[in-house]
């Protein structure tokens, strides 16, 4: 399947809130596919990545791709059904907004229920930080909030370079 580009800050595209997927339909699947392929190449290009959101790819389709500790997937209409009532703050980054970090709020863990590609449903109890701050992230995409949305400062942008040396927001 085609590598697609990505979509990048400012595009309307990733302002829009996605389709469900229907999953008797067939018009999704060359998105699916292009999503998991496209976060491939990015991983493989720039060697970091662990999910990518339809948007991204100029696709309006509710779908994310994944290639982190969960697995390699991607989740059709996921949805989060449980939130920790304890936030914290993380160092968000994106694909969309290359080389900068925001610091926003992400409850510590949540759950979420989806299909799978062959429509099986699907459920992923209480991740753990690292995974739920992913998955927050990725599925506002799928509602067309970004990370500057959750900003909790307007100060808390920073270069992905320093980012990195600073372990959490604050510190």
């Amino acid at each position: 399947m085609p590598v697609r580009p990505v979509v990048l800050f400012g595009d309307p595209r990733l302002r829009h809130i996605c389709h469900p997927v229907d999953i008797a339909a067939d018009d999704w699947r060359t998105d699916a596919h292009d999503l998991a392929d496209t976060l491939t190449c990015l991983r493989q290009r720039l060697g970091f990545g662990r999910a990518l959101a339809a948007p991204q790819i100029g696709s309006q389709h509710r779908l994310i791709a994944f290639d982190c500790a969960l697995g390699r997937f991607v989740m059709a209409n996921p949805e989060i059904i449980w939130r920790s009532a304890e936030m914290q703050p993380v160092w968000d980054d994106c694909f969309s907004l290359p080389g900068v970090c925001m610091a926003v709020m992400r409850h510590r863990s949540v759950s979420v229920r989806f299909r799978t590609l062959d429509n099986e449903p699907s459920e992923l109890a209480e991740l753990p930080p690292d995974l739920a701050e992913l998955v927050q992230h990725e599925i506002d995409h799928l509602d067309g909030i970004l990370m500057s949305d959750r900003l909790v400062d307007s100060r808390a942008i920073i270069s992905a370079e320093m980012a990195a040396l600073t372990p959490h927001p604050g510190a």
